[in-house]
Parts: structure tokens; C-alpha cells; sequence
């Protein structure tokens, strides 16, 4: 299954567009969007995507408890978190799952915030920050999205440049890791 992921796009219609644009071509139907805005989901389902998304910290949408702040959800046969922020933020609401101590099972912890792009592995689980789509370097760092390919053996996650689509981080994982 082909995942694409963007975070942290502020309003910015033509980075989520372009991002959308960039995704569909690379094969993705399905796309994670991870806060700030969490309005801006409404851009990628209405060019067709079926989108899961979680607000930003700032949004108010991060404190009514209606509105999950972080999804642990299973797509293509790899259990994953998403959230906004790397670790526990003290406008969480109480349940909110810790992103530091994701639930057993969770292999991939995708997440925002920082705008800057990520793959590391922190013992069992993969951590993923696709950057940002705002215009522009934004704390050093260009526009920046992230092409999952999951399945139940493994996970392959790319990180490419907004502008031209070149591929910048690239990790691949087996199960169990």
C-alpha cells in the first residue's frame, strides 16, 4: 500500500496541491496529514485522496476531545501512531497516547511539528517526520513530503523535495526490526 504523508502546511494551498500533484504520480491514493492546519485536509480530499489527519498543536481543533489529537491506526498491514508532536505536549488532552511509548504492536510513529524532515529508528518502531509544505526553507529546511510503502514484512519510507521530487532520505525496514 502506497501512503503518502505531509505535515505542517499553514494554509498553504498551492505546497498541499503541489504535494498532491508529486503523490498521485508517485501511485498514493491515501495520504496522512499530521496538524497545523487541520483544515487543510480538506485540499487533498478534494483532489480525490482519502486522507486520515490529526491537528496541529495550535489548531483548535487540538483541544476538543471529539477530534483525536493522535490515531493509532493500521494501513497496509504495519500498525502506526499519528501525531502532530515528537512527545508529550502539556496541552495534551487526558488519553492522549505518548508518542515516546507508542502502544506494543506500533512500528511507524508519524509525526510534525519540528518542519524538520526525519527517518530514524528508535528500537522497535520507525519515527517519520515528512518536514514541511510551507513556501520557502522554513527553520533551514525546504518543502518536504513522505512516500510510504507498507506491507506486512516491512516498510519502505522516502522522503523527497517539494520543488522537484528528488528523493532526499530513504529508509527500508523489515519486520521484525
Amino acid at each position: 500500500m502506497l501512503v503518502g504523508v505531509v505535515s505542517d502546511s499553514h494554509g498553504n494551498r498551492e505546497g498541499l496541491l503541489q504535494a498532491g500533484k508529486r503523490l498521485q504520480k508517485l501511485g498514493a491514493a491515501f495520504v496522512c496529514h499530521l496538524g497545523d492546519d487541520y483544515q487543510d485536509r480538506q485540499v487533498l480530499e478534494k483532489e480525490g485522496f482519502q486522507v486520515l489527519a490529526v491537528p496541529g498543536l495550535y489548531c483548535p481543533e487540538y483541544s476538543r476531545p471529539e477530534i483525536p489529537n493522535r490515531l493509532v491506526v493500521e494501513l497496509g498491514g504495519v500498525k502506526m501512531l499519528l501525531t502532530h508532536t515528537p512527545g508529550r505536549h502539556g496541552a495534551d488532552l487526558p488519553g492522549d497516547p505518548d508518542p515516546e511509548a507508542p502502544d506494543p504492536g506500533v512500528r511507524l510513529v508519524l509525526y510534525g511539528h519540528t518542519h524538520q524532515p526525519l527517518l530514524q529508528r528508535r528500537g522497535p518502531v520507525l519515527y517519520l517526520n515528512p518536514g514541511h509544505v510551507r513556501p520557502g526553507k522554513d527553520r533551514g529546511f525546504p518543502p518536504t513530503f513522505a512516500l510510504l510503502s507498507l506491507s506486512p514484512s516491512g516498510v519502505k519510507a522516502e522522503i523527497r523535495r517539494l520543488r522537484d521530487g528528488a528523493l532526499i532520505l530513504l529508509r527500508e525496514e523489515t519486520f521484525p526490526f
